[in-house]
């Protein structure tokens, strides 16, 4: 058994190689000029990492879920194309803009690479590459695991209707591929929006059992592992084209961030490189507390209903340069110990006798994400009942905090906050200023979906960006069929269809094409599209600045280009 941890470095990459071989780590992989991730024994003192000169910077790695949740069959389902308004596009003689020059990126559980609807008339594939970080064979360049499989792989293995190269067992990574740029070679009715887009695709290792038994995390390691895979192929292809990064999965939610491990690579702030990602399931979720304290000498309890399940994390931030104290009572009434701010950063261990729960405690101040004080609330073997997080202010001045519990779908439907708060539930890259983010719209009942993830983040500003139809969408499934998924990771696969069709548009209307192709601008186009009920004030902190709305971001788009 081994542990990630993510590291920001102050070297050069060989420099790093050679400083951390010496120190007898030699599973690593430099993601980029800045950080890299380790794969460590669960044996190894992370504090060790401490005294290595060239690290400035490490944390572990963090859980991700899936943004998409799999309803079974197709009865009762929207197309995506009824959904999206995409045949305002097909059904126009005056337009041919079918998403061209531009690859879709899935990260998530893979793909049926079989399935008819990722074909092309000819009969080949249209996924440019897949990383399967499950499965040996030659893992890509500067990788440590899984099998890159190239496109003449995969065409070989369509000749021969072999499925043995890599395969999607959950479903989640071809909903997304489908929504965004299936064909509908198989059924023409559940075509996806950018039927001439590319796809490079990764197939994320998956983690079971962290909190819940049975459930199923991602790393946020091996996430940014494959944002660097993709990165690879995308610079190998025709430089004309461009890339939409479309993120299906998430880390737990966050009201704040100031800087990102996503923001360290360069070139996702490129001309033709775009950003997209689910905004989060976890508005009716009950994972989210907010509270203010007053006064140093008043304690606050936060009450946590835990149902069965195996370990449980709690982050709790707090805002500006605010510190407290915090310990955690168990349902039998047994006290923590009180952790206190130190600037050694160091893990409290402990446990609870009667309950037989072990714990690890740690504060990080300040925490490199957001400036701020971060604690850090691990419980292994945690019982059901209801436990009591107490914090101490020792120094305020704001006085406001966020306590989070990990996404829903990792841990028991019956561990929540009794007093939650359901705005400020945007995943951590979600709130990120250069990732469109999208909440999702429920056009049966022509409201906002109740899951769909709130903002503000940092206290004011809004997302998620837009809304768009997330709810019972139906697209390409696993063994070459068709199922319905709802949630923000369907929804941000239908922007990201959306956006290759625009930047398809854009690339024929104007010689200065590449100006426009920033995740801002095409950010703006969406935003001033965006449908704006009466009903409601825009900007909001549910939807953003209003619905998707293809056919009025196209003419917003044209107005300009005039």
């Amino acid at each position: 058994m081994e542990r990630a941890y993510l590291i920001v470095y102050q070297s050069s990459k060989e420099e790093l190689e050679s400083t951390l071989k010496s120190n007898g780590i030699d599973k690593y992989i430099i993601l980029n000029s800045q950080i890299a991730s380790v794969y460590l024994p669960l044996t190894f003192r992370e504090e060790k990492l401490n005294n290595i000169d060239v690290i400035s910077w490490w944390q572990r790695s963090s859980p991700m879920s899936s943004l998409i949740q799999i309803n079974e069959g197709i009865e009762g389902g929207d197309s995506v194309s009824a959904a999206s308004g995409i045949d305002f596009i097909y059904n126009n003689p005056y337009l041919n803009i079918t998403g061209k020059k531009t690859i879709i990126a899935i990260i998530d559980s893979g793909i049926d690479y079989l399935h008819p609807d990722f074909m092309t008339k000819d009969g080949t594939s249209k996924i440019l590459a897949i990383w399967d970080q499950t499965k040996e064979g030659t893992p890509p360049d500067g990788c440590l695991f899984g099998s890159k499989i190239t496109r003449d792989d995969i065409n070989k293995a369509i000749t021969e209707n072999d499925s043995s190269l890599t395969e999607d067992n959950v479903g989640t990574g071809t909903i997304a591929a489908g929504i965004a740029c299936g064909r509908g070679t198989l059924n023409s009715n559940y075509s996806g929006i950018a039927i001439d887009s590319e796809l490079v695709v990764v197939k994320l290792k998956e983690y079971k059992n962290r909190f819940d038994n049975g459930k199923r995390n991602y790393q946020s390691a091996d996430f940014l592992a494959a944002i660097k895979f993709v990165e690879d192929i995308y610079k190998s292809e025709d430089q004309k084209k461009n890339i939409v990064i479309n993120m299906t999965v998430g880390k737990a939610s966050v009201s704040s961030v100031e800087a990102s491990f996503l923001d360290t690579f360069s070139y996702l702030r490129n001309s033709g490189v775009i950003v997209v990602g689910g905004a989060g399931n976890e508005a009716n979720t009950d994972i989210h507390y907010h509270g203010v304290m007053q006064s140093t000498d008043v304690y606050q309890d936060i009450v946590i209903q835990v149902g069965n399940q195996r370990n449980l994390e709690l982050y709790i931030y707090v805002t500006g340069p605010d510190k407290v104290r915090a310990l955690l009572i168990s349902p039998s009434g047994e006290l923590s110990y009180e952790i206190v701010y130190a600037p050694d950063n160091y893990a409290y261990t402990g446990r609870f006798n009667l309950e037989n729960t072990s714990y690890e405690m740690q504060f990080v101040y300040p925490w490199i994400e957001t400036g701020s004080q971060k604690l850090f609330m691990d419980l292994y073997d945690i019982k059901p009942g209801v436990w009591i997080l107490r914090l101490k202010p020792e120094f305020i001045i704001n006085g406001i905090y966020d306590v989070y519990l990990p996404n829903k779908n990792l841990i028991s439907e019956n561990t929540r906050f009794l007093d939650p708060q359901s705005t400020e539930t945007i995943t951590s890259y979600g709130v990120i200023e250069n990732v469109i983010t999208i909440g999702t719209f429920n056009n049966k009942t022509d409201s906002i979906w109740i899951g769909s993830s709130k903002g503000p983040v940092n206290g004011w500003r809004i997302k998620p960006d837009i809304v768009a139809p997330g709810v019972d969408i139906i697209a390409p499934y696993i063994n070459q069929s068709y199922n319905k998924a709802t949630g923000t990771g369907v929804s941000s696969s239908m922007v990201s269809g959306v956006l290759a069709i625009l930047m398809d548009y854009i690339t024929q209307q104007s010689i200065f094409s590449r100006r426009s192709m920033y995740t801002q601008v095409l950010k703006t186009y969406l935003m001033l599209g965006a449908t704006k009920p009466e009903t409601y004030v825009f900007p909001n902190i549910v939807q953003g600045f209003g619905i998707l709305d293809l056919k009025q971001t196209l003419k917003a788009i044209s107005e300009i280009l005039e």
